[in-house]
Formats: structure tokens, sequence, C-alpha cells
């Protein structure tokens, strides 16, 4: 169904469903871990949704979306955002196909990651220190294991299932069991995450072992430090540095949540972009022009933390903010964007459209429709705005819209809407001038000699 053309309309039926493993709301659970991630409209829509839910759902009863905004009294825009929120957490999935009563949508509430399973998911956990802050952060650390005592130095007891059970199955009980396996749903899958960046494992060890991390650290917190290095755009040299300071010399053991804190407190975006291209693995920019050939190239070559802090010196716009932060990390951990199509987002934003800052409703906005759309790579967002300007270049009837709310949310840019009728925006002389500035610099810091390692 991921190919399907789906826009979701106050008119569209929906039911609620769970998946097999699901087992309620742990309200303590959801509002300490979760929350922190979510917006006011996407918690409450997840504990409507929740409310919704009766045994034996049937999609002959389904209701419309209709009353979902009543209850909530938000727009159907809203709704949307929110479920992208909820589905990037894995709370949610969502089902979509049209039958004889017309579109019907199934929300199928996903069950929760007990707080342990939610530290233990790094970019969760990175993404939530961020939010909450360090000190936050380790008290909802010790809370996740405040009912536990070391058993080290005690010996197990502990028996086993067959020293209890003595089973003897039956052909036909063998038939029942294998019967109610078939019967029963799936539990929900693991997201699709964007392609993880490529580590120097063999420099990065050489560094740190003889400095004292233990050898098999590296592989035992691999994916923590893929992540980390995603976020933040950090050198093997960089990370060898933040893992050292986050190890006990002692023993030899990398202590993970100070890792992130370390890293948290000492990752700052570079003034220059030091990291070389990757190959595309296919040629998707042969309906572009040199110039956006060029920014293709342009937004390819850094991590979007690094690659907005250029922008915004090129262009005068300021530093980068704490909210900004939290945008990009919420884009790199909960999108499918590569990071060369989120920095594409920042270029048009900042440079485009001759904003200061990165609005986050904004910018989730418009990532969560080039996510619908099929927009992954930097390549796919520039073709995506280059196919709006030429449909703004044919003549449009004027429309009138009747909305159920007159509820005013951020103005989109007309190509991250579906279906958008709004006029073409023409960029003034300023911006265009700030555009080819912003790329002169960015291109001439890439012919800086850098010294990575």
């Amino acid at each position: 169904m991921g190919t399907t053309p789906f826009k979701l309309q106050p008119q569209t039926g929906y039911l609620v469903a769970a998946s097999p493993d699901y087992a309620g709301i742990v309200q303590e659970w959801l509002v300490d871990y979760y929350q922190p991630l979510l917006s006011p409209t996407a918690l409450s829509l997840l504990l409507a949704l929740s409310g919704r839910l009766v045994p034996n759902p049937m999609p002959a009863e389904r209701h419309q979306h209709t009353v979902l905004l009543d209850q909530l009294g938000v727009g159907i825009n809203q709704i949307d955002q929110a479920r992208g929120r909820l589905e990037a957490l894995g709370l949610l999935r969502t089902f979509f196909r049209v039958d004889q009563l017309g579109p019907v949508v199934i929300y199928q509430l996903q069950a929760l990651k007990s707080p342990a399973e939610f530290i233990n998911e790094d970019l969760f956990a990175v993404v939530l220190l961020q939010h909450v802050g360090e000190r936050r952060y380790q008290q909802l650390v010790d809370k996740a294991n405040r009912y536990h005592l070391a058993t080290d130095d005690y010996h197990e007891l502990t028996q086993g299932f067959f020293e209890v059970f003595k089973p003897l199955a039956s052909p036909a009980d063998q038939h029942t069991v294998a019967a109610s396996k078939d019967q029963l749903g799936q539990p929900s899958e693991p997201r699709v995450t964007a392609p993880e960046p490529s580590v120097d494992w063999q420099f990065l060890a050489n560094q740190v072992q003889a400095q004292g991390l233990a050898s098999d650290q590296l592989s035992k917190h691999r994916q923590l430090i893929i992540a980390e290095k995603r976020v933040y755009g950090l050198t093997e040299l960089e990370l060898a540095t933040l893992l050292l300071a986050a190890t006990d010399l002692t023993t030899g053991e990398l202590n993970s949540e100070q890792f992130k804190a370390v890293v948290a407190n000492r990752a700052a975006p570079k003034e220059t972009v030091p990291v070389k291209p990757a190959p595309q693995p296919a040629d998707k920019t042969g309906t572009l022009t040199p110039q956006e050939k060029a920014l293709v190239l342009e937004a390819d070559q850094g991590a979007p933390l690094q690659y907005l802090t250029n922008l915004k010196k090129a262009t005068g716009s300021g530093f980068v903010t704490p909210t900004e932060r939290r945008t990009l990390e919420r884009l790199v951990s909960q999108t499918p964007l590569t990071d060369g199509a989120i920095n594409v987002l920042s270029y048009y934003v900042v440079v485009e459209q001759g904003n200061a800052n990165l609005a986050p409703n904004f910018v989730n906005t418009i990532a969560n429709n080039w996510t619908r759309q099929g927009v992954r790579t930097a390549a796919d967002a520039v073709a995506a705005i280059q196919k709006f300007w030429q449909k703004t270049s044919e003549p449009k009837r004027p429309t009138s819209k009747k909305g159920r709310r007159k509820t005013i949310v951020e103005q989109l840019p007309a190509w991250a809407q579906d279906d958008s009728k709004q006029p073409a925006q023409v960029a003034s002389p300023e911006q265009i001038q700030a555009a080819k500035e912003a790329l002169a610099k960015l291109r001439a810091s890439e012919n800086k000699p850098h010294h990575n390692q």
C-alpha cells in the first residue's frame, strides 16, 4: 500500500485496530518517555484512537474523520501531521484502501516500548536527551532502572521450562497450536530508517583501543555510535575523542549514557564541511539544470547541522538555535529523508524563502509531505521543487475552498502541499543574490584543506 496515492480528507473513513502485542497504554511510560517527543495534537490523537478501540473491529463500522476533528478541535492537516509523529515513534501504523463504502484508513495501535527498551533504542534516546536535557534524561534513566538489583555476586537458582513442565503434545494438540499461530496477526514490523552513514571502523578502533577502550566495545555500541555520527556529522577523530571521554580506563568499558551526554555537550557545528559526497547509486539529476545539480552536490556534502550553520553564516542569518537543532534531529531520526534531502529543505527555507530560522511546524509539514511523495535524496527534493515551478508556469483557474474551520497555520510553500492551489512565489532579487552567495561560499569551503584523520 505504500505506493497508493493518498490524501486524508475530513470525509475519509477510519477504523482503530491494534497489533497483537498491544496491551494498552501505560500512562507513566507515555508521559515520561514519549510525551517530550510528541506534539500536543499527536498525544491527543493517540489517546483518542485508543479510546475508539473495540474488540473485533469491522471495516463496515467505520467513522468519518470529522468525528476526530470535532473531538480534538483541530484541522485535517494537523491530524495528518500528528499521525506522522506517532508513526515515527513506532506508536502507530496506518493502512489505506478504497472499498465499496469509499476510502477508509485503519489506524493500528502499536505496543509501547518499556522504559528500558526506549533508552536502549539509540535514536530514541539521543532525541529524548536533546529534548529534555541531560539532568532530566539521567533521571529517566535512573527511573527505568529503579527496581533493578545487581545479582553478579549471587548464584542463580532459576529453573528452566523443561525442569518444571513435561509436555507431551499429541498430533491434535500440535495441529491446534499451529492453526492458532496462523490465526494470530503479526506483531509490528521494524520502522524503515534512512541508510546508515559509513564509519571507518578500523581507523576508529586503532585510535581508541590503543588508549584504553576494550576491543569489544565498538561492536557492542555500534548502533549508538552510528546514530551520534549521523545526527552531529562527527568525523572518526571526533568520535574517538568523545568515546574516550566516556570510557572507564580501569575496565575499558564505554558508559553509553555518559557518551550521549558528552556528545550533546561538546559536539558543535563546524565552520566548514569536510565530508566528501557519497557516490550516487543512480543518476537522478538528468532533468536538472546545472545550477540545480550544483545544489544537489553541495547538499550531499555535509551533515544537516553543519550545512545549516554554513547557510546561516553565508546569508547573515545568525546562529543555529536550540529549536533548530531539535528540528534537524527529528528530521534525521524520524523521517526516511537522507541528509542531502534535509539540507535541500534547509536551503529552500533559509536562502530562497529568506527566513532567518527553521520554523518547526513549517519544516515538519514539508518533510511529511515529501515523505508521502516518495522524496528521499537531495536530487529527489530538488526535482520536487522543479516540478512545482513547472506547474506554476501554467495558467490556473481561480478556486474557492470552504473549510470547516478558519484555523490559520504557518504558510507552506505550494510545492510542499498535495494538489496545492497556491499562487507561485517569486524570489526577490535580494533572495536570489543571497542564494548565489551562499552556494559560492559553500563551494569555496570544499576547496580548503581539511585535517580529518
